[in-house]
């Protein structure tokens, strides 16, 4: 449980892992959910009668009555405001509004900008309050079919009772799956075939499948516990199958046509006994056998031939073959109904609809690319055109939803009786759709395309709820997967038995790969975690100007956090249509952000409202591990081992292109890992590889300028590996191992080049290297939290006293490096001590890829870090966390800094009671200004010498008693708190300046920088402003003994007078002395 503690100003700390301070939920409302209707009309109104005076705007070229009409600028912004919202609570944020909203740096914004902004606010936020969970909310697993043999899988179904997995590959191997896609079982449908499918190889026993036969289809038969195969050997074949047995039992050949898709409904028990198997052919054809007996036979067994010559074949000789134009002899058990040309073109795929008799085949001709039919042809068939023809389709029966999927990259959705127009089309997938899934429980749908991605669906505002893209390892390097017929498989747990088994999932199949990916909750997971990404974050950048933390995430999505308040500012998803992103840089200006994916893709973003603004080509399919925005270019490095330039400055319409005439040539001969630079300081770069070596490039020139460090003779052997997520990197062999992060210290590199300036982190070690020194290399030490991690994030404060590092363990680390390697004495010793370590706190559960250091207003230093546990956090220098970004519950920094000034005045007070009641020498002596006589506080001595006695001076000759420890010391925990027994005073004025004590505490903050000696002294009032003057009680101890009586001021005057202190005579360097308190003229009587 967390514990609260609040402090005297109504903030509220907290002592664990939550936030610092809480804010109340009135007050943390923005401006953008403060506005009513009737704000927006005065607004529009504003903006209407808008005059801006052109000469404050710079670089003017085009005339006031075309350029700005209508618009306001900053001051203007800000003042239409005043009628509406408090300027004095809002005017920070209404800049920051301004600033969101000059997305052109014109100075200038109009009334569309402000729309089209709160329009996307809106939409945003709409999304966000919605109570959606993700569907998909585990890892894709993917496991290997060595028994395809590098064919593909023609079709994925599920098995109910015990719950299984198959996957038949084209040339008729299947595999049986358990639930956590582990192979349980393999066989071979060729094998189990005639020998007419079979020819002998020249007498030496072995055999081959005949050329051509390949599997179409596949369906699975519940209630007579059958699998059938169709295959374009113009047959359908019924195989037993369990986890002991797969056996042939049927065998229908002969077929007019090939089948080129089956379905099957089994026996309704409220109405008939009768089994449908539907299947679709090459010719357009639709074909059904009706199964009278599908729990028994679902042939006639009398009628089953014996083949003398399989006699020494059991397997074979127990097969019933029925010759297709013998079907008719079978009609006590199986009846047929034909179907001709129901298509022009071969039948893709086929499904049944029973309670209305009618059956639904697509094919891929635009005339009549969907019908839906009844069996008897009683009615006029619905007929669906879709352009390029539809490639998939699904139907359910209780939402009246038909979706289809076709090669123009478009999913419809239809009314199954309106056929003119579909009730939508989605366009956001990037390649054909090749598979569609309805689950009916969560009002969702999913889809498959040829890119291998998978998006989920909301079926009620028709909105894609996540993208998944799945990683097979047939589409990594730039290849182009392969999907059969039927790639894709939903699987819906339907019993309520066992609630820990599987909810359900998707199998798909690619290439000679199978993947499930579980639907629901992943119960490895506390479900009350807070997370800033809904998969693990990959790089962040910090937005100085605007204070937001910009993170990206594997699910290629990309996320703006205010650091003030932990409030998201917007939200990117799909940023690089699946593509993870892996790396980020921000412009100098801080107005353009630069993010590369792993296929190579770099994309330009407005910074302050997340618009994409360009789409940089991509040289290769290859990771971007580094950006650059130069004077000029726009410079990438990443695994193709160049550095490319890009120009800055892109045009609307012409097509950028990647510029690799770099003329320093392309020397990296391994993956560049980093780039680090030191502009505006100096036009030096800095980038390293896997191989270990580092080179310092000149951004002008584009000329090398050295090489810190060559890499190793001989080409570097390894297994491709996620850098980010490997616990340690650490190599085995001799010489350099890579380098994951490069790191400069910009404030020595103003001072002086030749000392230390750059760190490279190398497996947990940190190397400091000088540029322009004698001696590159000036020390190493491990900063790792322990042996083996590796450090993938740095950065230094304002004056890089201190270097924060973050590792693969989770720990953040803080070392003063004030003083290392700043030796500039010939010879330069190489320092391989460590230098002091500060701080370090687990600040995360996995690997730390990004922090950084900011000043806050130059009120406090903090720490933003980003880990791969899915959450990026807040943190002070002492490692006291102010919350998750993506948490419910908002802080405020500014409260915070009220807390600890309060804090820190309270622990001021009780020190100044301690030197009061342990050592002070008091002398009170009369001051006169203009003839005014004013009382002046007594300066206080504290006494060197601490052997003497701690006891006050006597007050009107009273001669002092001693007092216990107890009595004069004031806990620190009661700091806060007015002792009775310390106050001379009188109990009614105690108790009064008691309940103003918790008032002046705000005051003293809300006042503090007005200067008390420009205010008017004297008069029987005091200002507001001269109270905070005012000593507090608890510090003027006195003598408790001290009897009370009526002060006459003339005589203490004239007592203070003939008192001889010798504390007078102390330098004024030891003395504390508190402002003056203006006296109250006494009215004369």
């Amino acid at each position: 449980m967390e514990e609260s503690v609040k402090n005297e100003d109504g903030t509220t700390a907290s002592e664990s892992d939550g936030p610092l301070v809480e804010v109340d939920s009135n007050d943390s409302l923005t401006i953008e959910k403060r506005l009513r209707v009737q704000d927006f009309y005065l607004l529009r109104d504003r903006f209407n009668r808008a005059t801006v005076d052109v000469s404050d705007i710079a670089n003017e070229t085009r005339p006031t009555s075309e350029r700005l009409a209508g618009t306001l600028n900053k001051e203007e912004f800000i003042e239409s405001f005043h009628s509406i919202l408090d300027p004095n609570l809002y005017g920070n944020q209404l800049e920051k509004l301004f600033e969101k909203l000059n997305s052109k740096e014109s100075g200038l914004i109009n009334w569309n900008d402000f729309c089209a902004y709160m329009l996307q606010f809106y939409q945003e936020e709409d999304y966000a309050n919605a109570l959606r969970t993700l569907p998909f909310n585990c890892e894709p697993k993917i496991r290997h079919i060595p028994h395809n043999k590098l064919e593909v899988s023609a079709k994925v179904l599920h098995l109910d009772s015990p719950v299984k997995f198959i996957n038949i590959s084209k040339e008729g191997y299947l595999g049986l799956w358990t639930t956590n896609l582990n192979l349980e079982k393999t066989y071979s449908a060729a094998e189990e075939m005639d020998g007419t499918a079979t020819t002998n190889i020249a007498g030496s026993g072995q055999s081959r499948r005949r050329a051509g036969m390949w599997i179409t289809d596949a369906v699975y038969m519940p209630d007579a516990h059958k699998l059938v195969l169709a295959s374009t050997s113009r047959d359908l074949r019924f195989f037993t199958i369990s986890t002991e047995i797969f056996l042939e039992e049927y065998a229908l050949f002969g077929v007019k046509d090939v089948p080129t898709c089956l379905d099957y409904h089994p026996v309704r028990t409220n109405n008939s006994t009768e089994s449908a198997l539907i299947f679709g052919d090459d010719c357009g054809s639709i074909h059904i056998l009706y199964f009278k007996k599908p729990n028994n036979n679902l042939f006639d067994p009398a009628r089953k031939k014996t083949d003398l010559t399989k006699s020494g074949k059991a397997s074979s000789n127990n097969v019933q073959r029925i010759f297709w134009d013998e079907l008719k002899d079978h009609e006590k058990f199986v009846r047929y109904f034909y179907m001709e040309s129901v298509h022009q073109e071969y039948i893709r795929k086929i499904l049944y609809i029973p309670h209305n008799d009618s059956i639904i085949a697509s094919s891929g001709d635009s005339r009549n690319s969907l019908i839906i039919t009844t069996v008897n042809k009683i009615k006029k068939p619905y007929v669906f055109r879709l352009y390029k023809g539809c490639e998939c389709f699904d139907y359910n029966h209780e939402l009246n939803i038909l979706i289809t999927g076709g090669a123009d990259y478009r999913v419809r959705i239809w009314n199954p009786y309106v056929t003119q127009k579909c009730t939508a089309s989605l366009e956001e997938h990037h390649a054909a759709v090749i598979d569609v899934r309805i689950n009916e429980r969560l009002a969702q749908f999913y889809t498959f395309s040829k890119d291998a991605v998978v998006k989920a669906w909301d079926l009620k505002e028709l909105f894609c709820l996540q993208t998944v893209c799945i990683r097979f390892p047939s589409t990594l390097g730039g290849k182009t997967p392969s999907f059969g017929l039927f790639p894709m498989d939903l699987y819906l747990n339907r019993s309520n038995i066992h609630v820990d088994s599987l909810p359900g999932g998707l199998i798909l199949a690619c290439n000679d790969y199978i993947c499930l990916m579980k639907l629901g909750q992943d119960t490895s997971k506390d479900r009350n975690l807070v997370e800033t990404h809904s998969a693990p974050i990959s790089c962040a950048v910090y937005n100085p100007k605007l204070k937001h933390l910009i993170t990206c995430a594997d699910n290629s999505s990309i996320g703006a956090w205010d650091i003030e308040s932990g409030r998201k500012a917007y939200m990117v998803l799909d940023a690089h249509d699946g593509e993870e992103i892996t790396s980020i840089a921000i412009d100098r200006a801080c107005r353009k952000l630069a993010t590369g994916a792993r296929n190579g893709v770099i994309k330009i973003w407005n910074s302050a409202n997340g618009q994409s603004l360009h789409t940089l080509p991509n040289v290769e399919d290859a990771e971007i591990t580094g950006i650059l925005f130069a004077d000029k270019d726009i410079i990438t490095v990443g695994w193709s081992r160049k550095i490319v330039k890009y120009p800055h400055f892109v045009s609307d319409v012409v097509l950028p292109k990647a510029d690799l005439s770099w003329r320093g040539s392309q020397i990296h001969r391994d993956d560049i890992l980093c780039l680090e630079h030191l502009l505006p300081i100096s036009n030096v770069m800095c980038t390293a590889s896997y191989d270990g070596e580092i080179n310092v490039w000149s951004t002008d020139t584009e000329k090398l300028a050295m090489c810190l460090r060559k890499a190793p003779k001989g080409e570097l052997r390894r297994e491709p590996s996620n850098y980010r997520r490997s616990s340690s990197r650490r190599s085995t062999r001799q010489g350099p191992v890579p380098v994951d992060k490069l790191l400069f210290l910009r404030h020595r590199a103003k001072e002086n080049m030749r000392l230390g300036t750059l760190i490279s982190s190398e497996a947990g070690d940190l190397r400091c290297w000088s540029l322009y020194s004698e001696r590159k290399d000036m020390g190493m030490f491990y900063g790792a939290s322990k042996p083996g991690e590796s450090i993938l994030a740095m950065a230094s404060d304002a004056t890089n006293r201190y270097l924060i590092c973050g590792d693969t363990l989770g720990e953040l680390l803080i070392w003063n490096i004030e003083d290392y390697c700043c030796t500039l004495t010939t010879p330069i010793p190489f320092e391989s001590k460590a230098p002091p370590l500060v701080h370090s706190w687990r600040a995360h559960e996995t690997p730390i890829i990004f922090c950084e250091w900011t000043d806050y207003k130059g009120q406090g230093d903090f720490i933003l870090t980003a880990s791969t546990d899915h959450t990026a956090r807040l943190w002070t220098m002492n490692g006291e966390q102010l919350g998750v970004f993506g948490q419910k519950q908002l802080w405020d920094i500014e409260r915070l800094f009220v807390s600890k000034v309060t804090d820190e005045d309270e622990q001021k007070e009780g020190e100044t009671i301690e030197t009061l009641e342990n050592n002070p020498k008091v002398e009170t002596k009369p001051a006169t200004n203009n003839g005014k006589t004013t009382l002046q506080i007594p300066e206080i001595t504290v006494s060197k010498d601490d052997n003497d006695n701690r006891t006050l001076p006597p007050i009107n000759n009273q001669t002092p008693k001693s007092r216990r420890p107890s009595e004069n010391v004031l806990p620190a925990s009661e700091t806060s708190a007015l002792q009775q027994s310390s106050i001379g005073l009188g109990i009614t004025v105690e108790r009064e300046l008691n309940q103003q004590k918790l008032t002046r505490q705000e005051r003293r903050h809300r006042f503090k920088d007005i200067d008390n000696r420009h205010l008017a002294k004297g008069g029987v009032c005091f200002t507001p402003f001269a109270l905070l003057s005012t000593q507090d009680v608890d510090e003027a101890a006195v003598n408790t003994n001290y009897q009370i009586k009526p002060i006459v001021f003339d005589d203490f005057y004239k007592h203070s007078n003939d008192d001889g202190n010798p504390a007078s005579s102390v330098s004024s360097k030891n003395r504390l002395v508190l402002p003056s308190i203006t006296t109250r003229q006494r009215t004369p009587t």
